[in-house]
Parts: structure tokens; C-alpha cells; sequence
């Protein structure tokens, strides 16, 4: 294992800390966050530290079923996996968050097959030798630091540290669809990572592809399809003149940042496009080391972004209480389609 590994290591396995008084989570990593994805998990734990946010990781979780289990031919294992991490995680805590899209969707659709069916509630039940708990509130990352964090109040504490930075939010498919289920931010237009990117005094433009899909799961199947829609996204960002691509899904940063190399020997194209974790960018902006979050595993090098960063910012600023108002919940223009420049 090499320095960086072992820095990434020792962030994964840091233990969470909290400010008295905060709220704290049921977390669910999921198997990417604790395998291809450990920067992921490693810059959402530091971050969340920095920002006084408790995370109880759940005990015992099990793979959330991802692609493959919602069509074996059962038909129910898609609900019945994930049912069991519900379950689990709604003995801790009123709230549960899933920072990779692809669990936080599964556990969404699960819940409401619940809801929906008495049937699978006692299939469940019978599964778990008990009634099953299910009715725990379900949030993804961006969900989470937008509950947890004012924009007002992290800009004060950051004081600029990412201003000169143009920072393109890349949602995909599963965070917002389908969005009946979802029930988070529009699903053509989303808006959530915005208020908090811009108070880090990054800018972060309109990007018209940020909900459309990377190709997914087909990189398996059909890399073809995979090397193409990425490729889309990544040219459209590069042509904009976006620094980097900042996206909340580890499926997503896989094909977008892993396979760039692949699109370009595929196109002859020469794409250099780093693809940060949100979770990254706010650990940056509080001033956490690149090290520790991770960013230096990624496989397109971000080390020009990095240098503009602090360039007349002041120092980490002290802890303060960077919590919304009790009023203040999500930003106002989600679930209303803003103008293009938004």
C-alpha cells in the first residue's frame, strides 16, 4: 500500500465526531463506498466531521440489490435486500443517508413497495422474524449537507477559499428518477448542490447536461454506449469552460473520470476533465487536505484545479453552527425549473 493509500485508508476508518447536540444518521456506505469508491466514503465522513455531523454507520448492512436484483426471478429480492437495511438502520435514528445514488434510489424504491403492498410487509416480516421497520427517512448526500448547512453561514466560515473555480453539477439518472419515488429536486432541471458549491465562492454555471445519463450499468454489457454518453458529458463540460465536473454518484465518477482514458484512445479525442465527489469539493473549501479526501486516487489528475485554490482566501476559519435556520429548509427554486443561467 503506498503513502496515498494509506492516507485514505486511515481517513475511511477515521471515527466520526460530532459538535453536542447535532443531529446524527443511520449511514449506509454500501458496498462501492467500501470498495472502488473509498475516496467517496473517506470525503464524506472527514467532511461531515468538519461540519458536526454524526454518522452511525448501520451494523450488519448488506449489499442494497444495485442493478441485478430487482429482475431475479423471484421479483421480490430488489425489495427484500434492501428492506433488511431499513430495518436496521431504523432501530438508530429517525434518518438514514445513502451517499452513492444507486443505493439511496434502491432503498427509495424499496420503501415504496413497502408502503404499497401488505403482502411484501409480511414477506419481510417473515424474512426478518419480526415486523419489518421501514418508514425511516431516506437522504442522499446532497440532501443531507442542505439540511445540515446554511449557505450564509458556510461562506462566512470558508471565506471564498474556491472562488476562481467553475464547477459543473452532474447529477445523472438515479439521484431524481423516477421522480414520483424520488420525490427530491426537479428531475429535469436539479438545483440542489448549487447554493452550497456557490458559497465556497466557486461559480458553478448552468451545465445543459447535468441530468443526462453516463450509461450506467451497460459499461458491463455495452462499453460502446457507456464511451459515448460519457464522452457527451464530458466534452459538453470541457467546451463550456468548466474546471471540473462535480457529481454525487460513484457510478457516474467511475465513468466519467475512469474512463476517460478508454473514450479517448476509443474517440482520438484528448478529454482531461477531473470529476470531483461533492463531498470532496466542500471538504476542500473547509480547508481538508486533498490527500485525505481522497482526490489524489482519482484517475484524471486534479492538480491544476487544486493549484488555483486559497489564492487570496483566508485560513480555516473556527467552527461555528453552519445549520439552517429552523425555517429554512431546501432551496427555494427546487421543484420549479429555473432560467438557464441558474
Amino acid at each position: 500500500m503506498n503513502d496515498d493509500s494509506r492516507k485514505v485508508s486511515a481517513a475511511i476508518n477515521a471515527p466520526a465526531a460530532a459538535e453536542p447536540g447535532r443531529n446524527a444518521y443511520s449511514y449506509f456506505p454500501g458496498c462501492s463506498l467500501t470498495g472502488s469508491a473509498g475516496e467517496y466514503d473517506a470525503s464524506f465522513r472527514l467532511t461531515s466531521e468538519a461540519l458536526g455531523i454524526r454518522l452511525d454507520e448501520i451494523s450488519d448492512w448488506n449489499c442494497c440489490g444495485a442493478s441485478p436484483a430487482p429482475h431475479h426471478w423471484s421479483g421480490n429480492l430488489g425489495v427484500l435486500l434492501p428492506a433488511r437495511n431499513l430495518h436496521i438502520a431504523g432501530d438508530g435514528h429517525e434518518a438514514m443517508v445513502a451517499p452513492c445514488a444507486g443505493c439511496y434510489n434502491r432503498l427509495k424504491n424499496a420503501q415504496h413497495e413497502l408502503t404499497g403492498s401488505e403482502e411484501l410487509r409480511e414477506q419481510a416480516a417473515r424474512v426478518l422474524e419480526e415486523p419489518v421497520r421501514y418508514e425511516i427517512e431516506i437522504l442522499n448526500l446532497v440532501e443531507l449537507f442542505a439540511r445540515e448547512v446554511s449557505p450564509e453561514a458556510l461562506a462566512e466560515r470558508v471565506q471564498g477559499r474556491l472562488a476562481g473555480l467553475n464547477l459543473a453539477t452532474y447529477y445523472g439518472c438515479l439521484l431524481t428518477r423516477p421522480a414520483k419515488i424520488m420525490n427530491f429536486d426537479n428531475h429535469r432541471n436539479p438545483v440542489s448542490m448549487k447554493p452550497l458549491l456557490r458559497a465556497t465562492g466557486a461559480q458553478s454555471d448552468h451545465f445543459p447536461f447535468k441530468s443526462e445519463c453516463c450509461g450506467s450499468y451497460m459499461g458491463l454489457a455495452k462499453k460502446e454506449i457507456v464511451l459515448r454518453a460519457s464522452r457527451r458529458v464530458i466534452e459538453v463540460a470541457a467546451g463550456l469552460g468548466f474546471d471540473a465536473i462535480v457529481t454525487a454518484c460513484p457510478l457516474c465518477h467511475q465513468n466519467l473520470d475512469l474512463r476517460q482514458g478508454q473514450i479517448n484512445k476509443a474517440f482520438g479525442t484528448s478529454l482531461d476533465m477531473p470529476v470531483l465527489y461533492y463531498s470532496q469539493v466542500l471538504g476542500l473549501a473547509l480547508g481538508l487536505g486533498s490527500d485525505d479526501l481522497g482526490i489524489d486516487a482519482h484517475a484524471i489528475s486534479a492538480r491544476k484545479l487544486l493549484a488555483k485554490i486559497g489564492k487570496g482566501a483566508g485560513g480555516p476559519a473556527a467552527a461555528t453552527s453552519l445549520k439552517p435556520e429552523a425555517n429554512q429548509s431546501t432551496p427555494a427554486s427546487i421543484g420549479t425549473i429555473p432560467a438557464a443561467g441558474s
